[in-house]
């Protein structure tokens, strides 16, 4: 009995371990899609009475101390200070992940990313992500045999290679994962990592929660 009661109190305090070394490293949202398919920003879809952005802000500043918003322009009036602008006319999400290792360019640090729909992604998929991290330059979530580029952690160190591959207009993130030779991490529940590209699926998402 004292045997498994030392069990749960050592798992217990490796769990609050890892989830305080989560805490410290920094999260980004990235805001600077055109929302083409879903005719409107997405930034902005109500859910719990908030919008989505706020919604998607608030979840991750309960995982990490510091929370950041890539955008191409401040469009939210002020209500978040932590922005990294992203001054590129147009968009692809490898440029969309230079500005931000750019932003952190003087530190020697993981940094998660996630794209602003990927609406129900939780404490469980993101702290499996950092666990296993181990040597990798970057990893990120695979579910239902596709590969999720913009949600996982990725180290300041890969700007130079982001930076070669946007100067040869390279801009395939599948690409750039294998370069960097990027952990994929298999998980079961295709829904963590739904993306909210339609304005039916938001509605569909709403109802069912």
């Amino acid at each position: 009995m004292q045997e498994i009661s030392f069990l749960f109190y050592f798992n217990s305090l490796l769990l609050k371990i890892l989830f305080m070394n989560l805490y410290e490293n920094k999260a980004v949202l990235l805001c600077g899609g055109k929302s083409s398919r879903m005719q409107r920003d997405k930034c902005f879809l109500q859910i719990n009475k908030q919008s989505l952005v706020k919604y998607q802000f608030d979840k991750l500043s309960k995982l990490f101390k510091e929370v950041y918003i890539s955008t191409k322009e401040d469009k939210f009036e002020k209500e978040f200070k932590n922005l990294i602008l992203d001054e590129a006319k147009f968009y692809s999400p490898l440029l969309a992940l230079k500005s931000v290792l750019s932003f952190f360019k003087d530190e020697n640090a993981y940094v998660f990313i996630c794209a602003i729909d990927t609406v129900n992604i939780s404490k469980h998929e993101i702290s499996r992500l950092f666990e296993n991290l181990e040597n990798s330059k970057a990893i990120v979530a695979k579910s239902n045999y596709k590969t999720h580029a913009l949600c996982g952690f990725y180290h300041t160190s890969l700007l130079s290679l982001c930076e070669d591959f946007l100067q040869k207009n390279k801009h395939k993130m599948q690409d750039f994962l294998k370069a960097c030779e990027a952990k994929e991490l298999e998980f079961k529940d295709d829904k963590a990592f739904l993306n909210l590209n339609f304005y039916e699926q938001y509605l569909e998402f709403i109802n069912e929660n």
